[in-house]
């Protein structure tokens, strides 16, 4: 398992499957030597928990930092029995926040209204 934390997405297409979200997106890290971007597209990304909850804020477009996610590539039994492993890795998100000021998700909600009554204050 290989743990993802402050990554930098873009989102291309969202999926609700009711229980989790099935969402294409693609990141892009500095080559060091070379100094260009090197992109990655994921295709079949699932976002569940916190990170499926908070989906009607996205749209195709946005930019999201992931804040906890995962990559698995674990061994299965194949219709014969045999250990088999899948073509392509598991890429799991569990929470992202906005990377973008306008996004829907940039806005933070309102803190509640506090009523204070005579005797509580201090003067």
């Amino acid at each position: 398992m290989w743990r993802i934390v402050d990554t930098y997405c873009k989102i291309w297409k969202i999926e609700d499957k009711g229980k989790f979200a099935q969402v294409q997106l693609s990141t892009s890290r500095k080559d060091k030597e070379s100094g260009e971007y090197i992109n990655s597209s994921w295709s079949f990304v699932r976002f569940v928990g916190t990170a499926y909850k908070k989906i009607s804020k996205l749209s195709d477009g946005d930019r999201i930092k992931v804040i906890s996610a995962g990559v698995s590539r674990e061994e299965y039994k194949d219709k014969d029995g045999e250990r088999a492993w899948p073509k392509n890795p598991n890429f799991v998100v569990f929470d992202w926040e906005s990377a973008d000021s306008k996004s829907k998700d940039s806005t933070p909600d309102a803190p509640p209204a506090v009523e204070e009554s005579e005797e509580q204050l201090p003067f």
